[in-house]
């Protein structure tokens, strides 16, 4: 566990910051009791986990590495339902799409691992600052600072754990890949503020059961508590509706997984979340609106959790915007590599469903007058894109450069990233009623889809398992370049299914039915060879596993 813990010191050492100690504390180290007792110490530690998420090249120089906003574009490649319908030499991403360097050995399986381990070690900062003193002693500020810190950890362990949990495969084609027994049913290693050097050291993979238990639901108990009559500064900063929304998606998974009331437990959760937070799914204005979509967290009701990025906080092209936007004209990782909706997904999509309208059409604006941020934007798009070796069709117009700034980077990548909206526990609520009584999960569903989205929606359930895929397709669409479609893959066992799509890549042309093998990730060289209780213990290389389409 010595390079976890060096790799958490480099990457998130505590972003306090030093004049302010310095004013406080006439000393060179600050105690934890005295960082506690400073309340603008503490805030600084609680403002440095989103700002710690959002860092540029902060553990490798790759044009991939900018933190949670980076995962969210891997986890979408990992999906499948994401494509470069351009030029692939600008996409960074392959690894995940393409199954190349994921075996232990490689930097890009070291992503998820170091990152989220980084801030795990930021949260267990602060909570360990307030550990000494009982919690209905902490003063206002504190409770909130403690809440915080434990909401994100949480996050982060449900996160972790849906990553690494090795999950069996099921088509015939896949092969040279098995699962061991003897891993079956772990996680990811569990490191908290209690954990001391010496357990550090040979600290072996948790159950995926103790991990919930003892760390996921343990948390957001406490942070449920703490967050009561909280009200956040700003989206970073979770409130008691995201705690709310956090037991959903944890409960989902578990009812998933054959745990007894857990379902139940996730609508209730679901509908707490929705009621508590006030907000409201958005509007058709709004998700099409051309300078403030998908960028900006003030210009809806419908983002309860998010990251907010500032001009001096981000690069060029090493930047959300700058690979997801095929608007903008400073970097070609966008707008030359085209990150596309896969077209079997897109083709499900009613004409009268106007998230439709986030994908150029092949037909394009025979279809529809898409909305852009460019003033010729009809000429330019279809110039660009159509029927040329850019995007080709199906180009996503769905992440909006900030301001629609085509132009000045610093502008347009300085843009908000949507962690939890409203909308998940809408579906998250009608999948955990279904379970129970599958009328009253797809009377949930026809509820929010013509309410919010297709006022043409019909749907009748032929069974529960049919159902959770119906609901899965819709949170596909809904969350595309978002990360959460990853969940729903890995948790009911989609597939990926390429063939016969606009996935002209061949590296990337999959086929299969059920888990993907490199849907459970690897665990770093480099952590396991420090760490003796990891020995023999890693998932499978899920590489060459799967014969690519030609």
């Amino acid at each position: 566990m010595k390079t976890l813990y060096k790799a958490i010191l480099a990457v998130a050492a505590p972003l306090m910051l030093n004049s302010c100690i310095e004013e406080t504390f006439p000393t060179n180290i600050a105690t934890s009791d005295q960082v506690a007792q400073s309340s603008v110490a503490l805030e600084a530690m609680v403002n440095s986990i989103p700002t710690g998420m959002i860092q540029v090249m902060a553990n490798y120089s790759q044009h991939w590495d900018f933190g949670y906003p980076s995962v969210l574009i891997s986890l979408t490649h990992l999906s499948g339902d994401l494509v470069i319908g351009g030029e692939d030499g600008y996409n960074w991403f392959y690894f995940w799409d393409q199954v190349y360097s994921m075996s232990e050995d490689y930097v890009p399986v070291y992503q998820f691992w170091y990152n989220y381990y980084g801030w795990i070690k930021t949260c267990n900062d602060v909570i360990s600052s307030l550990a000494s003193t009982a919690e209905e002693d902490l003063s206002a500020d504190q409770r909130a600072f403690l809440g915080i810190a434990l909401t994100y950890r949480a996050q982060y362990y449900l996160d972790l754990v849906r990553l690494f949990e090795a999950k069996k495969t099921t088509d015939s084609r896949v092969h040279d890949y098995e699962i061991p027994e003897k891993i079956v049913g772990l996680g990811n290693v569990i490191v908290t503020e209690a954990t001391t050097p010496e357990q550090a050291a040979s600290n072996p993979r948790a159950t995926v059961a103790d991990i919930y238990d003892q760390v996921i639901f343990a948390d957001l108990d406490r942070a449920e508590v703490l967050l009561e009559g909280y009200t956040p500064t700003t989206i970073a900063m979770p409130s008691q509706a995201v705690v709310y929304g956090i037991k959903a998606r944890a409960y989902l998974e578990r009812g998933t997984a054959g745990v007894e009331g857990a379902y139940a437990q996730a609508a209730i959760y679901a509908r707490k979340a929705i009621t508590a937070s006030g907000c409201t799914p958005l509007t058709q204005d709004q998700w099409e609106d051309p300078l403030n979509g998908f960028n900006s967290a003030t210009s809806n009701n419908a983002w309860m959790w998010g990251l907010s990025q500032t001009a001096d906080q981000v690069s060029n092209i090493v930047s959300f915007i700058a690979h997801m936007s095929i608007e903008q004209n400073y970097a070609v990782y966008g707008n030359a590599a085209g990150r596309s909706i896969v077209s079997n997904l897109y083709n499900q999509i009613a004409d009268d469903d106007f998230r439709k309208h986030s994908w150029l059409d092949p037909a394009f604006f025979d279809y529809y007058n898409y909305k852009s941020c460019r003033a010729d934007g009809k000429e330019w798009l279809t110039a660009t894109y159509k029927g040329t070796s850019k995007t080709k069709e199906y180009g996503s117009l769905k992440f909006r450069p900030r301001n629609g700034e085509i132009a000045d980077f610093a502008t347009a990548n300085a843009v908000d990233v949507p962690m939890m909206r409203v909308e998940e526990m809408y579906l998250i609520e009608a999948e955990a009623l279904g379970a129970a009584d599958l009328s009253s999960g797809t009377q949930a569903l026809k509820s929010f889809m013509t309410s919010y989205r297709q006022p043409s929606y019909d749907y009748t359930a032929l069974s529960f398992e049919f159902f959770q895929k119906e609901v899965a397709k819709q949170a596909r669409i809904e969350f595309w370049g978002e990360g959460i479609p990853f969940w729903y893959c890995k948790r009911l066992g989609l597939g990926i299914h390429k063939a016969n799509t606009n996935c002209y890549i061949d590296d990337a042309r999959y086929e299969l039915d059920g888990v993907a093998p490199w849907w459970n990730l690897v665990i770093p060289y480099t952590e396991a060879r420090s760490n003796p209780a990891l020995e023999g213990m890693n998932n499978p290389n899920p590489m060459n596993t799967v014969d690519r389409i030609k």
